[in-house]
């Protein structure tokens, strides 16, 4: 008995630190992301980008712990850097490609996480091309940003992924809207 109580304790404390460790994450994105002008025009709906960043993290950890992703300071008010930031958008842009693809329909919140990926992603890719920081305030940007205006070549690999996730939603997209039509035209014949 003793020992049963003993695995539940640890599965709760193993799950309370990674509720802890999503929210965490979740905290620090919504902090690198504010600091993007073109990210914030994104925001004119009901969504706010803290429900954004919850989704992300959640999803982030949806199969469990990320090995990629580096231990959280919990007391941290740092941005993540913007490989990591890109990184976790990838991750949730990609379960929600085939999310989309298998179920049709997206929240606004999921929709808004894809469009947010695409548009981290081209900030990134502009910046690595020698626009480095253009749509930001000078006091806005912060030390990891600078240091890291050069992305690696899995950074590089990521932000083409991402935008051939984006490509291959909006074609499936516009091939369901035709198909829509054509049902539409069918039936008034």
């Amino acid at each position: 008995m003793a020992l049963l109580i003993d695995r539940i304790a640890m599965t709760l404390i193993r799950s309370l630190g990674q509720q802890w460790t999503k929210a965490t994450l979740a905290h620090r994105l919504n902090l690198s992301l504010l600091h993007s002008t073109n990210v914030q025009q994104l925001f004119a709906g009901a969504t706010s980008l803290s429900t954004v960043t919850h989704s992300v993290a959640a999803l982030v950890f949806t199969q469990g712990q990320p090995i990629w992703l580096p231990p959280m300071d919990n007391t941290s008010e740092q941005v993540l850097s913007s490989e990591l930031t890109l990184h976790c958008l990838f991750e949730a842009s990609r379960l929600l490609f085939v999310k989309e693809l298998n179920q049709g329909q997206l929240t606004q919140s999921e929709h808004l996480i894809l469009a947010i990926a695409n548009q981290w992603s081209t900030e990134l890719q502009e910046r690595d091309s020698g626009n480095a920081n253009s749509h930001l305030p000078a006091d806005k940007v912060q030390n990891e940003q600078r240091d890291d205006d050069m992305l690696s070549d899995h950074s590089r690999q990521l932000c083409n992924l991402l935008k051939t996730i984006n490509t291959q939603l909006e074609a499936a997209r516009s091939q369901q809207r035709q198909a829509n039509r054509n049902m539409g035209l069918n039936q008034s014949v």
